[in-house]
């Protein structure tokens, strides 16, 4: 597995490499037509100078043989070079030598055909002997090629050098928040907060620092919450110890009321142990649906009927508002849990004497159900907190009944699963309404 600095590093050499031949490619291609033109451009020019002349001045009738001789003769010094007329009968006319026949340069000669079209003249062919330097084109050749491969070595070595510098600068950052993350899944919350110019790995970097002040808060919250729970399950077992105890010795007759108040205790203990298991679990299959169609309308009133002694006993009514039959495909038991959580919440929220209504409405689209009680209610500055895990509103919910902050954030969880909405509307001291709606 390669790293990603490495990854980065090889990416960017094979993108500059990339362009060092693409653009070498097109400079070559456009030098070398510039070259083929500077070579014809400075191809020796004396011949055709020679050649441009004679040709103007032979057909000429006012230009004399004299003059041709003397004009043949200057130019032959003045550009080095040697010239003569071949007739068309093979004889020779007009020589004139200005070449240095001794110069080591090498001899070279073109020959212009010539047509006089008065035909006062003559007609013939002429050459133009030269000495021409090769050497200067030669080493042009050979500057080229050179400054071809250096641009090329430079440019490959800029290029890593470019990749490595960038690779670091990319690579740096993302390792530091590789190790952070690292130290979370080990327990340690403590982030660098070192700062990048990279806006994506910014807002990485500010959603790690999120999540592990969220973690920081939340493991002080389990703390927390474990010494409470550890008190709440302490009481229950004092008192179940004590009764077991007396009722051994015989202080204490087994009877109905005192049989009754040791099952509250050990309802109570189940209640708080069952909680605990759902919140740590962290198996998958909690959150597994297992979907059917069922009659939601009848296990909404079973559900509540459950509760009615309950409320009774708390001089508390629970009035129903039900549309009747609407059927439901969802998972049966996780809305038996939402709704039996709801309920519960709501009767404590009470404590006594107290109403709760429960409104069941649907359309083709929706279900909609809502739970409101006439309780304590909730703080407005505490709602936003109600479904997060061990929290617990203490000045609005009855603590002392399984009060351990895990309802609402199981029901949260479920709601959620089955693709639904919660909204909670409350006022302390007037009373709450859970809403939820699912899509059918």
């Amino acid at each position: 597995m390669i790293t990603l600095k490495s990854k980065i590093i090889r990416n960017f050499t094979a993108g500059i490499l990339s362009c060092v031949l693409v653009f070498s490619i097109l400079v070559t291609l456009l030098v070398t037509s510039s070259y083929t033109e500077l070579i014809k451009d400075n191809a020796d020019s004396r011949p055709h100078q020679v050649a441009t002349w004679f040709k103007k001045f032979n057909n000429d009738p006012a230009f004399t043989k004299k003059d041709m001789q003397d004009g043949l003769d200057n130019l032959a010094k003045n550009l080095e070079v040697d010239i003569y007329f071949e007739n068309q009968n093979g004889t020779i006319s007009y020589p004139a030598y200005g070449r240095n026949k001794n110069s080591p340069l090498k001899k070279n000669e073109q020959v212009f055909s010539v047509y006089n079209i008065n035909r006062n003249r003559r007609s013939g062919t002429l050459h133009i002997v030269y000495n021409a330097d090769s050497e200067p084109v030669k080493k042009l050749q050979k500057d080229f090629s050179r400054a071809i491969v250096y641009s090329l070595s430079i440019s490959l070595v800029i290029g890593i050098i470019i990749s490595l510098i960038l690779s670091e600068n990319i690579s740096e950052p993302i390792m530091i928040i590789s190790d952070e993350t690292i130290n979370l899944k080990d327990g340690n919350y403590q982030v660098d907060d070192r700062i990048t110019d990279i806006k994506e790995i910014e807002t990485l970097q500010t959603n790690i620092n999120y999540l592990s002040n969220n973690l920081k808060k939340q493991e002080e919250i389990r703390k927390q919450y474990a010494q409470d729970i550890s008190h709440e399950l302490r009481t229950p077992l004092t008192n179940l110890q004590l009764y077991i105890e007396a009722i051994k010795d015989g202080v204490i007759e087994p009877e109905e009321n005192t049989m009754a108040i040791l099952l509250e205790d050990v309802n109570r203990l189940e209640g708080l142990i069952e909680g605990l298991k759902k919140t740590f679990d962290e198996n998958v299959e909690y959150l597994e649906l297992n979907k059917e169609e069922f009659n939601v309308s009848e296990l909404t009133e079973n559900i509540i009927q459950s509760f009615r002694a309950s409320a009774e006993y708390n001089n508390i009514n629970v009035n129903t508002y039900i549309q009747e039959d609407i059927i439901f495909y969802s998972d049966y038991d996780k809305y038996s849990q939402i709704l039996q959580n709801l309920i519960s919440n709501a009767i404590k929220a009470i404590g006594k004497n107290g109403e709760i209504d429960v409104y069941l409405t649907a359309d083709k689209e929706e279900i909609k159900l809502s739970i409101t009680d006439d309780g304590v209610g909730i703080a407005e500055d505490k709602i936003d907190r109600i479904f997060d895990r061990f929290y617990r509103i203490e000045d609005a919910r009855n603590t002392k009944e399984n009060g351990h902050g895990l309802g609402l954030s199981i029901t949260k969880n479920f709601v959620d699963a089955l693709g639904g909405k919660i909204s909670v509307d409350s006022k302390l001291n007037v009373g709450t309404t859970f809403m939820l709606t699912f899509i059918r």
